[in-house]
């Protein structure tokens, strides 16, 4: 974790504009991610997991998936506001609605192969 910190802190301090506030968003990230794949290796390897039926990484992505998307979708209505969003240009007609739904999909889907391929 000190690794990840100190290569964190170099990628950013170096930068023309530095923001503390990102710096901070960036090591929570980077804190989450290793915490999240802590909790993972313990849920696989552990007795609990596999009475849950979480024994493969597959499986894990199954049942988890759901609670992470929606503490994350209260999020986002909570500190972005949804309505704003959705009357906003990038809902304005069916093509750009379609066009941004691929910009949205698409990062997701490329997300969801990556973590498949960590495991």
């Amino acid at each position: 974790m000190f690794l990840i910190f100190v290569g964190v802190v170099l990628m950013v301090a170096t930068e023309t504009q530095f923001v503390f506030g990102g710096m901070i968003l960036v090591l929570t990230a980077s804190a989450f991610g290793g915490l999240r794949w802590a909790l993972t290796q313990k849920l696989l390897v552990g007795k609990h997991g596999r009475e849950m039926g979480m024994d493969s990484p597959a499986s894990s992505v199954y049942w988890l998936a759901p609670s992470m998307g929606l503490s994350l979708a209260v999020l986002s209505m909570t500190i972005e506001g949804w309505v704003t969003l959705f009357r906003s240009k990038f809902f304005d007609g069916f093509e750009t609605t379609l066009k941004t739904a691929m910009f949205v999909v698409t990062p997701g889907v490329v997300a969801f192969t990556m973590v498949m391929s960590e495991f």
